[in-house]
């Protein structure tokens, strides 16, 4: 029998069954190339059973990127511009609205906005995105700012979180997407994004905005330089910010793409 540590298939499969927690040994063993992946598959699908039975959740949305231009110049990132970049661009209000528009003659349900952070737009400005958006597609739900955004806004007015989360929501947020958390591990964010916010503040940003309510989703970006404990210590960190808040909607594994980036070098992940 294929084992990692204590973990085995076996040992997996009996505490699913009492529903108890996989360990970090487990995660590790799980992501073994040893281990069967279709076995793995069998046993997600009954927690998601368990859990949802046989009804998969989804919504409409399109996502709305006000700007590329921004101040950081993380290692895995294509989407970022210059100032003075020909490709740089910031969208106007009309077409922010034309995109609203859009999204709602499309029968969109959601708005995902997510961008740059612009080296001259004032907090405001990302304020009153959000209120004009919501004043115009009042039924348009906005999920905006990602908790490397919130990040930005504190160096910015030298609010607290909580007042910005405030602001936002008094402006029409409805919840917030979960980009920004990469790889948590420092041994790999520190390669990747070393001037972003860090482990911790995204995390207490999200517990912050589930406190007041606002449910958030959660990602990692897999398949550049991160080893699979990098991904377990991920998994794990976001698990324990559910058990405390029961915040977050979606968890969203997002593969890395090496085209255009500082690390273009590397292989493209597969599926697997």
């Amino acid at each position: 029998m294929h084992r990692t540590g204590n973990s085995s298939l076996e040992s997996i499969r009996e505490k699913l069954e009492l529903g108890e927690r996989l360990s970090f040994d487990d995660g590790m063993f799980l992501y073994d190339p040893q281990t069967p992946l279709q076995e793995v598959g069998q046993l997600a699908n009954q927690v998601r059973e368990r859990k949802n039975g046989n009804v998969a959740y989804y919504n409409i949305n399109t996502h709305l990127n006000p700007t590329n231009v921004c101040v950081y110049r993380c290692n895995f990132c294509a989407f970022r511009a210059d100032l003075r970049e020909e490709r740089g661009y910031l969208m106007s209000d009309e077409q922010i609205l034309t995109r609203g528009q859009e999204a709602v003659e499309n029968g969109c349900t959601e708005l995902h906005i997510v961008g740059g952070l612009h080296h001259q737009m004032k907090y405001e400005w990302y304020v009153h995105l959000i209120d004009i958006l919501h004043r115009e597609y009042p039924r348009l739900h906005l999920k905006a700012w990602t908790g490397v955004e919130i990040n930005w806004f504190e160096f910015l007015t030298k609010k607290s979180v909580r007042e910005i989360l405030e602001d936002l929501l008094a402006a029409g947020l409805g919840s917030m997407p979960g980009g920004g958390a990469e790889i948590f591990h420092p041994e790999v964010r520190d390669q990747l994004c070393e001037h972003k916010a860090d482990a911790g503040k995204w995390i207490d940003i999200h517990r912050i905005a589930h406190q007041l309510g606002l449910r958030t989703n959660a990602t990692m970006l897999y398949g550049h330089i991160e080893k699979d404990y990098h991904r377990v210590d991920h998994l794990i960190r976001l698990r324990e910010l559910q058990d405390e808040t029961s915040g977050f909607q979606t968890f969203i594994p997002l593969a890395f793409h090496p085209e255009n980036t500082g690390l273009s070098h590397l292989r493209k992940p597969s599926a697997v």
